[in-house]
């Protein structure tokens, strides 16, 4: 029959109100469990924002004091630089290559420019490029270079006035101090420092020897920053300042390297600093030299030789004469220096005194030996 409900309807319409109402006790709960009782009402937030503006409920702010020993406590930390600081004590080669370096551009320089020049190098620091590029003392001469086999280019930085003085003295002058500012470098003076910079590639390029084979080469020059900026702002470099004294005039030259260059080489840099085996130190040299110039050696001369039986010899008496195996106008004599064979001389007399005239220099432990043999008698 129509709009007759069967007992199976029934049943189906009574499980579906269960489920609803189910359903609305949970959401219930949810509600009471996301909404706590410390969380405030439109109308309570509306009233705490009313007695804000006006003035009802004071704001404390906490004093310089308060503020100084909480940025104590907690120092700012720059997030931007994890796990790409680096300090010169981490990379020791680096440090000696470039003392090597100012105490070799000494002496080419000094030639160079035909006079006494004092080279020096002042310390090695690590920072963002734009900082490095601000710490410049303008006006300057910024030269950019290329590191082949290393990817990438470095700068070398040379203040104005003694980029003038240098000028100066490479044109006759004595190297007194020029105005530098308000002056660009005119195209002379570039080729003339660029006849300097590369003297000192040169000495550069040698003092990487015990660690890359570099082949530093002048890209181009510049004279200002911003024609110069080899890398980012915010990227490392590896700054080397060094101090140049031409007599009347004292600057600063700066060797900048990024760090990202220095990358592939990062094992060699943080290794003890192994110099080369043909490296000299001619200073240790000299000294060696003077040192060895004042030991005391013993000499003795070997006129010729003899051979005679023990019954001869136990016969010899005062007079006797034992015959040598010599020529008197012979340079027969065989000079004995801590009992090396040295020197071959003529045995004469000096100023009432015996004497032995040098005829020959022994060079070689050969000529040593034949000269020996050939004075045994058999």
């Amino acid at each position: 029959m129509i709009g007759k409900k069967t007992p199976s309807t029934r049943r189906v319409i009574e499980e579906d109100k269960k489920k609803g109402e189910l359903e609305e006790e949970k959401k219930k709960s949810k509600e009471e469990e996301v909404a706590p009782a410390q969380l405030l009402s439109q109308e309570e937030v509306d009233a705490l924002l009313r007695s804000l503006k006006g003035g009802e409920i004071p704001l404390t702010v906490p004093g310089e004091g308060e503020r100084k020993e909480v940025t104590e406590k907690y120092p700012r930390y720059d997030f931007r630089k994890v796990g790409r600081f680096i300090s010169k004590m981490r990379l020791p080669s680096l440090e000696v290559v470039h003392r090597r370096f100012a105490t070799e551009a000494r002496s080419i320089l000094s030639a160079a420019l035909q006079k006494i020049i004092d080279v020096g190098m002042v310390d090695v620091t690590v920072g963002e490029f734009g900082s490095f590029i601000d710490n410049v003392p303008l006006p300057a001469s910024f030269v950019v270079i290329s590191l082949k086999p290393l990817r990438g280019f470095a700068l070398i930085v040379i203040e104005g006035p003694l980029v003038l003085s240098m000028i100066d003295i490479l044109l006759g002058g004595v190297g007194r101090p020029l105005k530098a500012e308000g002056r660009e470098f005119t195209r002379i003076e570039q080729r003339l420092l660029r006849r300097v910079i590369s003297t000192l590639l040169k000495v550069y390029q040698s003092s990487w020897e015990p660690i890359i084979q570099l082949e530093p080469e002048i890209v181009r020059l510049e004279s200002h920053p911003q024609f110069a900026m080899i890398i980012p702002e915010t990227d490392l470099i590896v700054s080397t300042r060094y101090e140049i004294d031409l007599g009347m005039v004292t600057g600063r030259m700066y060797i900048g390297i990024p760090y990202s260059i220095l990358e592939p080489i990062k094992g060699q840099l943080q290794s003890r600093y192994q110099p080369s085996g043909l490296e000299i130190d001619e200073k240790w040299l000299e000294r060696l030299i003077k040192r060895l110039s004042e030991c005391p050696v013993s000499l003795r001369v070997e006129l010729g030789r003899a051979r005679i039986t023990l019954r001869e010899l136990l016969a010899l008496k005062a007079g006797d004469v034992i015959r040598l195996n010599a020529e008197p106008d012979q340079p027969s004599a065989l000079v004995y220096v801590q009992d090396v064979p040295k020197y071959v001389g003529l045995p004469g007399i000096l100023n009432e005194s015996k004497a032995i005239m040098v005829t020959k220099v022994i060079r070689s432990e050969e000529e040593a030996r034949e000269e020996v043999l050939r004075r045994i008698v058999f």
